[in-house]
């Protein structure tokens, strides 16, 4: 579910049309952002991800643990370990891992025995899939012009709903809305994504996605905690190895 997501939910292309310098607040914001990715290299956390369906009423939510990785010798990457499933309040344990090493990206589901692994990303290439705009984009030092380009900005008041922010007393929350331009990929398909960050060091706290249907996606993020070096447990999460005999593999090498 995340995975399909990030592949959707900010893949947007520029308009190429002049943008207006946004506030000044905003675009204080914005840049704080951008300063925050380049001075982070690794970080664990818990993550919450929940996909609302409005016709159906119906909620999924996997739970689990982020590792983000980023430094000179490689390019940035990430992990997604799912352990918890909860459908319409129905628990189960549910192993599921997403990975991104900068050029593949991994489904391994445990369950199903099944493990994908496509190449997003063309071999020499030294584009960035996370940067806004690209393939699988993240809340993470995105750059402030790239926003500007794909989207009109505006500040959120208040705080976000108790799924993103279960206990916001005390926080210093900054709550972006970003809105698709006219003529983007995408603009058709979501009306709205809120990002929600901590004002004072700027890392991502949250993220609601919202399509014109009313469909809506939340991710959460909590106990985040920054490394100099990611603790050797979640290096292993990062791995994009092949699975060994009992498991249906599908290899989809990069084409144009």
């Amino acid at each position: 579910m995340l995975a399909a997501m990030i592949l959707t939910v900010m893949t947007l292309l520029a308009t190429g049309e002049a943008v207006a310098p946004p506030p000044a607040e905003i675009d204080a914001a914005l840049r704080a952002i951008e300063a925050a990715g380049d001075d982070l290299h690794a970080f664990t956390a818990t993550v919450a991800s929940r996909k609302d369906d409005a016709l159906l009423g119906r909620k999924d939510i996997r739970t689990g643990s982020l590792v983000y990785e980023a430094n000179e010798e490689q390019p940035r990457r990430f992990a997604v370990d799912f352990d918890v499933r909860i459908v319409n309040r129905r628990r189960s344990e549910e192993s599921k891992r997403i990975i991104f090493d900068g050029s593949w990206l991994v489904e391994r589901d445990d369950a199903s025995k099944q493990f994908i692994k496509r190449q997003i990303v063309a071999p020499g290439d030294t584009a960035d899939p996370m940067r806004l705009g690209g393939s699988f984009p993240l809340p993470i030092g995105q750059k402030r012009d790239d926003v500007l380009k794909r989207y009109s900005v505006e500040l959120l008041p208040g705080v976000p709903d108790t799924f993103v922010v279960p206990k916001p007393d005390g926080m210093n929350l900054v709550g972006l809305r970003l809105t698709p331009r006219e003529g983007t990929v995408k603009a058709k398909d979501w009306s709205a994504i809120d990002l929600w960050y901590d004002g004072t060091t700027w890392l991502p706290i949250g993220v609601i996605a919202t399509k014109g249907n009313g469909d809506c996606r939340r991710i959460r993020l909590t106990n985040m905690k920054q490394h100099e070096t990611l603790p050797e447990a979640s290096k292993q999460l990062l791995s994009i190895n092949e699975p060994g005999e009992g498991w249906s593999v599908d290899v989809r090498p990069w084409t144009e």
